[in-house]
């Protein structure tokens, strides 16, 4: 006589089924956010609390549904494009630094106006025409950002705290290949008239872009080994740390106009080999593409 197949208890009513209610497994957790599992694993250790991880059905550990769905929102929000906005890599004209420097004057004060630091601002741009990076609302320029490659001995005091404009213009290196380049963030900015949130948005919507940007640059052997940066503001450090930037330090540096004032400098540093920020996942599958095909 045929064994009689046990009839089928719901999957919510055994222990790892009330588990999965409100729990994701790992795999489940890191293709929810479009992550490897690699670079899951490494932000999980970091900051287990942030997933909601608690070890539970015969000793695996398990990823709270809300704060996977949280994470997910804010990975989303960082990367998300916008078909309003228009994304320019290319160089800019005369107008648009004008208000560049305007934009930079609404953020970071009357330095950004200094005779010497706009004139800093149009021979770094006459030496790499693409280290100026735009994004417009139809014809309002609603964010900016200056990356800038330049030789070590440059970078060196950098991340010691001096400022990016002051450095003479034969520091500054090309996106090009031949050797691995090493980049600093020297002014990054949106539009000081609208809401936080829609500051944070735009924000995202640079970040993005200029990732998309790194990735056309990987195909191309741009190979990229860090980016430094200084948190000037309260908002450019919380991006900043969004991005997969490490804290280094506070250092202190003359104000500018002001040599006898010191001023602390918030310095951070992304390592591109290391780092498991999302922003960066497609520039590093297209440099190790290129070296694959190349090397």
């Amino acid at each position: 006589m045929p064994k009689k197949q046990r009839e089928e208890i719901s999957s919510t009513e055994t222990p790892l089924g009330q588990i999965k209610q409100n729990y994701y497994t790992a795999k489940e957790a890191y293709e929810r956010l479009g992550l490897t599992r690699d670079a899951f694993n490494s932000m999980v250790r970091r900051k287990p609390e942030d997933f909601g991880k608690k070890i539970l059905w015969r000793g695996h550990g398990y990823y709270s549904k809300e704060r996977i769905d949280v994470k997910k929102q804010e990975i989303e929000a960082l990367l998300l494009g916008d078909n309003r906005v228009n994304f320019i890599y290319e160089p800019v004209s005369d107008d648009e630094l004008d208000q560049e420097d305007h934009m930079a004057y609404l953020n970071f004060g009357s330095g950004s106006l200094s005779p010497a630091r706009k004139k800093a601002r149009r021979e770094y741009l006459k030496a790499n025409p693409y280290s100026t990076l735009h994004l417009y609302d139809g014809n309002q320029l609603i964010a900016f950002l200056n990356l800038i490659p330049m030789k070590h001995e440059a970078i060196v005091e950098f991340r010691k705290g001096v400022r990016g404009w002051t450095f003479p213009v034969d520091m500054i290196e090309q996106f090009e290949p031949g050797h691995r380049l090493e980049c600093i963030i020297i002014d990054m900015a949106t539009i000081t008239n609208a809401p936080p949130e829609k500051r944070n948005r735009f924000a995202g919507y640079l970040l993005h872009h200029v990732a998309l940007q790194l990735a056309e640059w990987g195909k191309r052997g741009v190979d990229i080994a860090t980016i430094d940066a200084c948190g000037g503001t309260f908002e450019g450090k919380k991006i900043l740390q969004k991005a997969g930037f490490e804290f280094t330090g506070t250092f202190k540096t003359p104000a500018i106009n002001k040599p006898d004032v010191l001023v602390d400098r918030d310095m951070y540093h992304l390592d591109i080999d290391s780092t498991d920020s999302p922003l960066l996942h497609k520039y590093k599958q297209s440099i190790q593409e290129w070296k694959r095909l190349h090397q």
